[in-house]
């Protein structure tokens, strides 16, 4: 019989006879062989028998027994030993992970100690380095939740950021025991997600450490891996790079928020024509990034709100100005970025621009979370569509602008309280306070429009010419005759007090005409004497019809005025606010 009969023959017996066989016959038969088809069967069924006894001996492995004997007679750095070597740490990483899916984590950290320990020094050997991937990616995930977040670091920062060149063989545990042969397409992509994986467990340490430069640094590498390989899940891509963009908005790094949103939009885009994937997923993860995209707008506008104010009362604000540039980019990838800024809002055009802008991406985000589906959310968006109207407010620079918008504001708040009470009564008894709230901050906003109006500096009021002045003249002349004819009728039924003392309340309203026509014509005679001044030039755009109502705007209120000052007894004046 030939040697390789005698090994054959002998793979029944115990190990002792095997090794005795093996060293008889070392100087002809080849290393490899060694591990032969029955041999691997019997580490097979070691290993799947060491599986399912793991509550009965943990950390007692009949295969690993049997795998140190193969390793005490095999030549180190031999492919054959990197191959024992390898199964010795699969089985420690497969045990590893059923005491994992059982939450027993520091028998599971022991177990990947173990298995790290034996293959670290081996780590670039193309059989070891993927399965030292694996078992890195799961011991710092363990290290992790026990809190030993320094330690995860350290071994993560060093596989990452480590280039390696080889292309490691990828394999199973189970392809390892069965010597089965693996697809090189799938086993590429393999390595590269089992890359991009340990890159995002590297940021997902960072940030909770709280290193927001260095998360935000790796995931972005992590994203323009993933891009490269162009085999993962666009959705998934699509809203880790919105959650980046999340958080360059708290760093208010705009340039860099604006240019993720746009690439994770990109993407979404295509998806959505092509109805080749869950539409459901799809609607939510576009919705999601509608609602990143007004907290975009929002957040931009409360911080330019709080620089100008900042500017306004300080002699020296220390505020530097934002770059327009992003600086973290996709390298193949063209984003073509929107026209909205990217820094600080300074003028109204500006703000009307982001404001179109977010009012857009807020209606999409209301087209998914409608209030029959999802109530908390459809209240949540109206609220920071009341927010975006407050800060457009703010920018608007004449008072008829403002009102407008914080009328357009008021009307969405009462709509939506009007519509929970007849809708969803639970919901509005949950959020009505808050709502609520709002519409009082809205009317006080608007009364104070109002008192603007009516005491306000009056500087625009200026006049072009002597005939628009005449005109103006004649509309109080004949406002003043309306008063006379009414003075008329000391009897009439519509004025009770009128008909209750006519003599009294005829000479006190005299008095209030003729103060009224006197300081009238104090302020026209003013306007006159500028007209006559040469070199001064007056300009005017307001319509006589809007004269005649903001003069009589001016005798009521001197009206009420002196009725507050007069003597004798009368009724309480009414305040009327003037027509919107």
């Amino acid at each position: 019989k030939t040697p390789v009969k005698k090994l054959a023959t002998c793979v029944i017996l115990d190990s002792q006879k095997i090794t005795s066989v093996i060293s008889r016959n070392t100087t002809s038969i080849p290393k490899m062989e060694v591990l032969t088809k029955e041999v691997l069967a019997e580490l097979k069924k070691e290993y799947h028998k060491s599986k399912s006894t793991i509550d009965e001996e943990p950390t007692q492995l009949d295969s690993e027994s049997k795998i140190d004997e193969f390793l005490k007679k095999t030549e180190q750095d031999s492919s054959e030993y990197m191959k024992l070597l390898s199964m010795k740490a699969s089985v420690l990483y497969e045990k590893a992970k059923i005491c994992l899916a059982k939450n027993q984590f520091e028998t599971c950290k022991e177990l990947l100690e173990k298995g790290l320990s034996l293959i670290k020094d081996h780590s670039e050997h193309t059989q070891i380095h993927f399965l030292y991937l694996r078992i890195v990616n799961y011991l710092s995930y363990v290290l992790s939740r026990t809190g030993e977040l320094e330690k995860a670091k350290n071994l993560l920062e060093a596989i990452v950021n480590a280039e390696s060149k080889i292309e490691p063989l990828v394999y199973s545990t189970d392809d390892l025991f069965s010597n089965n042969q693996v697809d090189q397409a799938i086993a590429k992509s393999k390595i590269h997600k089992l890359v991009i994986n340990n890159m995002q467990m590297l940021g997902w340490v960072y940030g909770k450490l709280g290193l927001t430069d260095q998360y935000a640094d790796t995931v972005h590498r992590s994203l323009q891996k993933e891009l490269d390989t162009t085999d993962g899940d666009p959705i998934q891509w699509a809203v880790r790079c919105y959650r980046l963009a999340s958080l360059f908005l708290a760093q208010s790094k705009w340039a860099n928020a604006r240019y993720h949103l746009t690439a994770a939009q990109m993407v979404l885009d295509p998806l959505e024509m092509a109805m080749n994937t869950n539409t459901a997923v799809l609607y939510r993860v576009q919705a999601d990034l509608a609602r990143v995209w007004v907290n975009y707008g929002l957040h931009l506008f409360s911080t330019s709100k709080k620089i100008l104010i900042e500017k306004a009362f300080t002699d020296n604000p220390n505020i530097k100005p934002s770059s327009e540039v992003p600086e973290f980019q996709f390298t193949g990838m063209e984003v073509k970025l929107p026209n909205v800024p990217a820094k600080e809002i300074v003028d109204n055009q500006e703000a009307r621009c982001l404001f179109s802008h977010t009012h857009t991406w807020l209606k999409r985000a209301r087209l998914y979370y409608t209030l029959r589906d999802f109530p908390v959310q459809y209240v949540n968006i109206i609220l920071e569509l009341s927010e975006l109207y407050r800060f457009q407010s703010f920018y608007e620079k004449d008072i008829d602008s403002q009102y407008a918008v914080q009328r357009k504001r008021c009307e969405a708040l009462e709509t939506l309280s009007s519509i929970l009470k007849e809708v969803r009564p639970n919901c509005y008894a949950a959020v009505n306070l808050e709502i609520i709230r709002e519409i009082i901050e809205v009317q006080m906003e608007m009364m104070q429009l109002n008192l603007k109006r009516i005491y306000g500096p009056k500087e625009e009021l200026t006049y072009s010419d002597e005939t628009d002045l005449r005109k103006r003249i004649d509309t109080v002349a004949d406002i003043h005759s309306r008063i006379e004819s009414l003075c008329a009728e000391p009897n009439s039924s519509t004025q009770p007090e009128q008909a209750a003392h006519p003599q009294e309340f005829e000479e006190k309203f005299s008095r209030s005409v003729k103060k009224a026509e006197e300081r009238e014509k104090e302020r026209i005679s003013e306007h006159v004497h500028e007209l006559e001044t040469p070199g001064v030039k007056l300009h005017t755009k307001p319509t006589e019809s809007k004269t005649e109502e903001v003069l009589e705007m001016k005798v009521e209120g001197c009206e009420e005025k002196e009725e507050r000052n007069g003597e004798g007894e009368g009724q309480q004046p009414v305040v009327t606010s003037p027509v919107m």
